[in-house]
């Protein structure tokens, strides 16, 4: 357990930051900082069509590492500095920082960011060889990622309420608490979890392996899903302010509120999908898990105006299918992996997680591309009352986009085939063919 906790200590300050930069960045520096609405809507999604092919040149990176210390590990004490010098521009930048300005850094941050995410998901897919083992490790990860929401969450509601500060102190009290968190996690996991050397020769990872994985049924059905699952999260932390502050009438604290209780109820949640994946398997949780999502989060647009508590309510009980999706594609991919290495002799478990990581990005990217939509149909972030025209656009993004998203996700894995039964015939011939090592530790728990 002692070298569970490690290892999921550093999603702490990664998921403090990945919040904000889902959410809270992109309205705060078209509110404080003094950029345009349609810009930095812009800005976002390209720095994130950029950071895509960041993931697989770190993937094959890491599918060619070998050191003592393991593939990974290497790369996230790589992450570390990119991390801590670019949280601190983004985070603390001047009144009237350019759009160069935010370009710049924002790439920057997005790239350490990828190291960082990249090499956690890939370190904990060879932590086990067992498929419940697995699923447990990125349950709790998952878990470790909410408490950090939750964790930054609290900063703007302690030094706006508590210690009266305004919103751009709290916005910077939220990086200085992830750098503080940075060295501090990243070296106890460094520290205290040990990586299990790959027993796959070296390769040279070629494009090509990229295309051959990439035309694997599974593959396709495990990414398809994870786009379209990310997409309806993106878009709803996107326009969460918008939404419910202009059409429903909420402040701003009853907003910071609700998004709190969202990610309380993944705390509620994770565990809750681990169980059912257990009991029915990974890829059909993944499925309801889909479905009970879309139902609730349909239940949105039928929210009346003022009503804080039912808001809230709502909020909450979208907040516990949310937590299924990220931790059961990667322990999904995680077991695609050991299919390859079975078939082809070849550890591509970090090319894979590339793969997957960038399709995440990709539905976030495109998420954010909503707030320049709405822009340009006439929604302007800074009115006190905007054209019921522009409200309705919102309304229809904020809501109905994301249930088909969710529809469409769970429609993708429908036709997924790799069972639990599959898997340890998979993990058996590995054993015989000498690729896993039969000392491999099955849980991290020890």
């Amino acid at each position: 357990m002692a070298q569970l906790l490690a290892f999921v200590g550093p999603c702490l300050p990664f998921a403090a930051l990945g919040l904000p930069l889902a959410v809270i960045l992109s309205e705060y520096y078209a509110s404080e900082i003094g950029l345009s609405l349609g810009t930095v809507g812009l800005i976002f999604m390209s720095v994130r069509l950029v950071d895509i092919f960041v993931d697989p040149v770190v993937g094959w990176a890491m599918d060619k590492t070998r050191t003592r210390f393991g593939r990974f590990k290497v790369w996230m004490a790589i992450c570390l500095p990119i991390l801590f010098v670019s949280t601190g521009f983004i985070f603390l930048a001047p009144t009237g920082a350019s759009p160069a300005y935010l370009w710049v850094w924002l790439l920057v941050i997005y790239i350490g960011f990828s190291i960082a995410a990249l090499s956690q998901s890939s370190w904990g897919s060879v932590l086990s060889t067992d498929y419940d083992e697995r699923t447990k490790i990125f349950a709790w990860w998952q878990m470790a990622n909410i408490v950090g929401i939750i964790a930054v969450l609290l900063i703007p509601v302690i030094v706006q309420s508590v210690l009266h500060g305004t919103y751009r102190q709290a916005v910077q009290y939220m990086g200085l608490f992830i750098m503080v968190l940075l060295p501090i996690m990243i070296g106890i996991a460094l520290w205290k979890v040990p990586e299990t050397q790959s027993d796959a020769p070296l390769h040279n990872v070629r494009i090509s392996d990229y295309f051959r994985m990439l035309k694997r049924p599974n593959v396709i059905r495990v990414l398809l899903a994870d786009l379209w699952l990310g997409l309806a999260p993106g878009i709803m932390g996107a326009l969460f302010f918008f939404y419910f502050m202009q059409t429903k009438g909420l402040t701003r604290e009853q907003c910071s509120i609700s998004m709190f209780l969202y990610f309380v109820a993944g705390l509620v949640g994770a565990p809750l999908w681990t169980w059912a994946s257990k009991k029915y398997n990974k890829h059909r949780t993944l499925i309801v898990s889909a479905l009970i999502f879309a139902a609730v989060y349909a239940l949105l647009a039928f929210l009346p105006a003022g009503n804080f508590l039912l808001a809230a309510f709502l909020v909450f009980l979208a907040g516990i299918p949310y937590a299924a999706s990220l931790l059961l594609t990667r322990a999904l991919m995680a077991d695609i992996g050991d299919e390859v290495l079975a078939e082809s002799g070849q550890d591509h478990k970090g090319a894979l997680m590339s793969i997957l990581s960038a399709t995440t990005k990709l539905g976030y990217a495109f998420s954010v591309l909503t707030m320049s939509a709405l822009a340009a149909l006439g929604f302007d972030n800074k009115a006190v009352h905007n054209a019921p025209e522009a409200l309705m656009w919102v309304q229809i993004f904020f809501v109905g986009l994301p249930v088909v998203f969710l529809l469409l996700g769970a429609w993708a894995m429908k036709s997924y085939d790799l069972t639990p039964e599959r898997f340890a015939k998979i993990q058996a011939l590995l054993a015989d063919k000498g690729l896993i090592r039969h000392d491999t530790p099955q849980s991290t728990g020890h």
